[in-house]
């Protein structure tokens, strides 16, 4: 089973590019996200309806790159020796993007790099939705507040006599929301301090791919 200190760290860095780079997508594609496909999927459903055809081709295309982001993940952790490898593919689509970001002007309005980051994410909540057997898909929000404020209640309605500490496994779900708020906080100051915004959460994967391998070969 994984460290639970170990499993905080790591939902809380991977909730942490969720929120920036959605954020990201979120601004350079003009309102898509590129994790939260809830939003997305509702979105395209209205634009249907009002027949905005050029809207529906942009969220339309934002669902079916994460569809085919995340049947390419699974088949390739199918295949992989440790899926934990995974990460280190999601870091290589935000170099590419980056990469990509730096071949155009801003004035060309290309958006190609952005649409890797919808690939991206997918990519990720495939890789693992477990930690200390709590389950916390860190691109999925809603679930996440639901099941801190689920933990939260069952805390506060325990036995008054020797009611336990709350539990940094209880925590996990809303440690995710935290991070995900400060990853979107922290994509406005990068977005205007450096044009290699795209390269932030590369650290964090690459960190996270090595940061005690025999926990996650376990899991």
């Amino acid at each position: 089973m994984l460290s639970t200190t170990h499993s905080a760290l790591r939902v809380a860095a991977l909730s942490l590019v969720a929120g920036y780079v959605d954020a990201v997508g979120y601004v350079e594609l003009h309102g898509i996200f590129s994790a939260a496909m809830t939003g997305n999927t509702t979105s395209f459903g209205l634009s249907l309806a009002r027949q905005d055809w050029p809207r529906v081709a942009a969220v339309g295309t934002v669902l079916g790159l994460f569809f085919c982001g995340a049947l390419a993940a699974s088949l390739l952790r199918r295949s992989l020796r440790a899926y934990r490898h995974e990460w280190l593919w999601i870091a290589a689509l935000l170099i590419l993007a980056q990469c990509l970001h730096w071949s155009h002007t801003a004035a060309t309005g290309s958006r190609v790099e952005t649409l890797l980051l919808t690939v991206a994410m997918a990519m990720q909540g495939e890789v693992l939705s477990r930690f200390s057997s709590v389950s916390v898909q860190t691109i999925v929000v809603t679930n996440n507040i639901i099941k801190f404020a689920d933990n939260v209640a069952g805390f506060l309605r325990a036995p008054k006599g020797g009611k336990p500490a709350f539990s940094l496994a209880a925590a996990l779900p809303g440690l995710a929301w935290a991070c995900c708020i400060a990853g979107a906080f922290l994509s406005v100051p990068m977005r205007h301090a450096t044009s290699a915004y795209f390269l932030l959460p590369v650290p964090l994967l690459i960190g996270l791919c090595f940061l005690r391998r025999d926990e996650l070969e376990q899991a």
